[in-house]
């Protein structure tokens, strides 16, 4: 009986996993916000309105055109630990340009970059590459909610975060060699 090895051809088609991702928040102000590890990321999509139009002597069919596109909000989500204020604190920054109140001083921008890079699988050893990327243009938290609390449960304390943004860009890898994608900082 012949000995055959094992081959890697179909990882060239194997789709991307989605459950080894990073997110990475560029905020001037807030620390330790840079790399802060969410359980999920939902809503990435963007949808553009149909208008639709008929002309005299054309009234068989109705012609289509694009309308103006809109982001959906997008939704962070990660388990609440001790120490980690992160997302209340982004939140509380929005109260000094609402009401003059808050975190921050007047003149901070709210408004943030948000890279969510999409990680190789399998990878055993060394740094992983980003085979997949969004950036998410000038986001800021909508709305900050936690799970709710049961004595009865055996579950963690969620914390999600929604953002509001002005669109994304989106970069795929070429190749499933260690090449990966990147997007310049600011």
């Amino acid at each position: 009986m012949a000995q055959t090895k094992p081959t890697v051809g179909h990882i060239a088609t194997d789709p991307l996993r989605n459950f080894k991702f990073q997110v990475q928040i560029q905020h001037p102000t807030l620390k330790n916000f840079a790399r802060m590890g969410f359980m999920s990321v939902s809503g990435l999509n963007v949808t553009t309105e149909v208008i639709p139009y008929r002309e005299g002597g054309m009234n068989t069919t109705t012609q289509k055109m694009p309308g103006q596109s809109d982001f959906a909000p997008i939704t962070l989500s990660k388990g609440l630990a001790v120490g980690d204020t992160q997302m209340m604190d982004w939140m509380k920054q929005l109260f000094t340009v609402m009401q003059g109140q808050g975190y921050g001083k007047a003149g901070d921008n709210f408004r943030v970059n948000v890279d969510v890079y999409v990680l190789d699988h399998p990878v055993t050893s060394g740094n992983t590459p980003a085979k997949a990327g969004f950036r998410i243009y000038n986001a800021w938290p909508t709305a900050v909610a936690f799970s709710d609390l049961d004595a009865g449960a055996n579950a963690i304390v969620v914390q999600q975060m929604t953002l509001a943004h002005e669109g994304f860009d989106f970069k795929l890898a070429t190749d499933v060699g260690s090449s990966g994608v990147s997007f310049n900082s600011k």
